[in-house]
């Protein structure tokens, strides 16, 4: 892995452990406290990080507003994060919802209602 994508890679595993402890303490919102921060992506020039979140609770409604909420105090986790780290450069938030979850959930849900429809395999007897 090339020298500047190892840095960038542990900059946002760093954020990631920071932001965990931030938002909660920062956003006031009621289910704060149920976010998890699944990853943290940021570009090589440390300008942007795009911070993955997911929620427990599968109301779209709930999702968005918490995603407006994180967007909203994006500036105070900023700061918080600078605080923190000693980078020149403290990207700028934007979080996002990661479905990666669910997509997985889904995907297992499909695979497993396609192998519950096969029928049973016929044992093979060998010659002895």
């Amino acid at each position: 892995m090339p020298k500047g994508q190892d840095r960038t890679r542990r900059i946002g595993e760093q954020m990631r452990r920071d932001l965990a402890v931030a938002v909660p303490q920062i956003l006031d919102h009621p289910h704060a406290s149920l976010l998890s921060i699944t990853a943290v992506r940021v570009t090589r020039d440390l300008s942007f990080a795009k911070v993955y979140v997911t929620h427990v609770i599968n109301d779209a409604d709930e999702r968005q507003t918490l995603l407006r909420a994180l967007n909203a105090h994006a500036g105070q986790l900023r700061h918080a994060l600078a605080q923190k780290l000693s980078i020149r450069k403290m990207p700028e938030l934007h979080f996002v919802y990661d479905d990666s979850v669910e997509y997985g959930a889904r995907m297992d849900h499909l695979l497993h209602d396609l192998v519950k429809d096969l029928p049973p395999e016929e044992e093979s007897e060998e010659p002895a």
